[in-house]
């Protein structure tokens, strides 16, 4: 298995506990992160030490990906798989194919954004990849239009959230919860932004998500205290009262926790202006997305400043425009069903591996 970055590193987790539920002599062996870890398996890489993202963080750290590439195809070889699973990390992992996909037996989860940009990327999965399990119910369709062999597997945030819900009521207090990404740059760029921001609500307490792959220093320019600092999001987000997020998985389940939300994006200028002229998408955040429709705002560049981000958040922190969003939550639930990826796929593997 090879996951290359926190969100991918959770789902792995999942399909590692259910793998091993279903066939306790299974040999997992991968590249993630303490989640996958926890699970059990042996590790072969951490997927920490390659974690980079946008055009201009990736062409300053080629030489480091081309050296990691050549290490984990390495490892893969010596351990000689029946079955190996991509999650995510589209940039690295697609290259990492191209050099095994006629010796072994590749299948991707989590499928590459190619709906939104590099749709090249389309004919590797075609070429590469034996299944596509996508989490995203419109992707399939979009695939199967390429003759990618792609199945909507169900979305495994919906299925973590409800377990998390489950064991844990939901609190009602009154703080905001800021999620400033999972990756350095983002922190840097996004968090002095949110802080200033949440500035004019004094009459609400703040609390931040820490990313478990960074380390307090990163955030402690920022912060008061390490008190304010949660690496768990879900127990953050079952006490918020709203929300301040940053583009990504957390979008998804701010709203399946029925948190209201404002996502702000700030990214480099010139990652920022590469993307523009590639990415054909009319939304950012996965709830829109999934909705089809502008369900939360999305502030984006210049727009993500103190200013607007005051004026977007007194319009959910209470009145008719919060009642709207979360009437709009139920509706993107319906969307998503309530399959169980993880055990949908664990069983996927273990019958193609037979």
């Amino acid at each position: 298995m090879v996951a290359g970055e926190h969100s991918g590193d959770i789902h792995g987790a999942g399909v590692i506990e259910e793998l091993l539920k279903l066939n306790p002599e299974t040999r997992i062996r991968y590249m993630g992160g303490d989640c996958m870890k926890n699970e059990g398996g042996e590790m072969a890489f951490n997927y920490v030490d390659i974690a980079v993202m946008g055009f201009v963080e990736v062409l300053k750290n080629i030489s480091k990906i081309k050296k990691y590439l050549k290490e984990v195809r390495q490892d893969i070889e010596a351990f000689n798989p029946d079955y190996i699973l991509f999650i995510d990390f589209p940039g690295f992992n697609l290259r990492l194919a191209k050099n095994l996909h006629e010796k072994y037996s590749l299948h991707y989860y989590i499928a590459p954004k190619a709906w939104a940009w590099n749709k090249k990327r389309i004919h590797k999965l075609r070429k590469y990849f034996k299944t596509v399990n996508c989490i995203l119910p419109f992707e399939v369709d979009f695939f199967k239009s390429f003759q990618v062999n792609a199945e909507y597997v169900g979305n495994p945030s919906q299925f973590q959230v409800d377990r998390y819900l489950n064991k844990n009521p939901k609190e009602n207090s009154n703080y905001i919860a800021l999620f400033p990404g999972s990756r350095k740059q983002e922190i840097e760029r996004i968090l002095p932004v949110m802080l200033e921001s949440i500035k004019r609500f004094p009459q609400h307490e703040y609390r931040v998500s820490k990313a478990a792959n960074l380390d307090f220093s990163i955030y402690e320019p920022y912060i008061e205290s390490r008190g304010q600092l949660y690496e768990n999001n879900y127990e953050l987000l079952n006490g918020a009262k709203a929300a301040l997020v940053t583009s990504g998985t957390a979008t998804l389940e701010t709203a399946l926790f029925n948190v209201p939300q404002v996502v702000c994006y700030v990214a480099n200028s010139t990652s920022y202006k590469i993307a523009k002229l590639l990415v054909s998408i009319k939304y950012i955040s996965l709830v829109n997305l999934i909705a089809d429709k502008e369900v939360v705002k999305e502030l984006i560049q210049g727009e993500c400043n103190p200013t607007t981000i005051e004026v977007e958040l007194n319009k959910i922190l209470d009145g008719s425009s919060r009642i709207e969003m979360l009437n709009s939550y139920k509706q993107l639930r319906d969307i998503l069903g309530n399959q169980k990826s993880s055990k949908i796929l664990a069983k996927k593997i273990l019958t193609f591996s037979s």
